[in-house]
């Protein structure tokens, strides 16, 4: 009788521990990069650890559905967000992007993407993204060179 619990306690544990590495992103399920045909000269977006860059948009400005809108257009130029919302007090003047834990030239060429924005880099191990775009009052400019970028 003893056996059969002991397997079943281990098959539960090793479910359990899987679980936990694929919610956490620490394992992930990829398949082939796809970018628009554009960009076909540069390389895909650099892999962060061992799963995709994670990029969260919020929308800085009162103009409702912002960080929608340009997340599907950074989409189309190959980087897939993985969240959108509202970032306080919606009174932004300008667009900037916060690196939480990018490389430097990764974090840069993300802001070249969204026409040279500004990058703040501020650590957080504890954060989900590897970084977040705040859209500001020039959001127009920055929608402007996405949708150039993706023809």
């Amino acid at each position: 009788m003893r056996r059969p619990l002991n397997l079943w306690l281990l098959v539960v544990v090793t479910v359990c521990g899987i679980s936990l590495l694929f919610g956490r992103g620490m394992l992930t399920v990829r398949g082939p990069a796809a970018g628009p045909a554009g960009m076909a000269e540069t390389a895909p977006w650099p892999e962060a650890g061992e799963r995709g860059l994670r990029v969260q948009v919020l929308n800085g400005t009162r103009v409702p559905g912002l960080a929608r809108d340009v997340g599907l257009l950074l989409g189309r130029a190959g980087l897939a967000p993985v969240g959108f919302g509202n970032a306080p007090p919606q009174q932004y003047a300008s667009t900037f992007v916060v690196n939480r834990r990018l490389e430097d030239g990764v974090a840069r060429r993300l802001a070249e993407l969204l026409g040279g924005v500004p990058v703040i880099r501020e650590y957080d191990g504890r954060s989900l993204e590897d970084a977040l775009i705040v859209l500001g009052a020039d959001h127009a400019e920055v929608k402007r060179v996405l949708a150039e970028t993706e023809k």
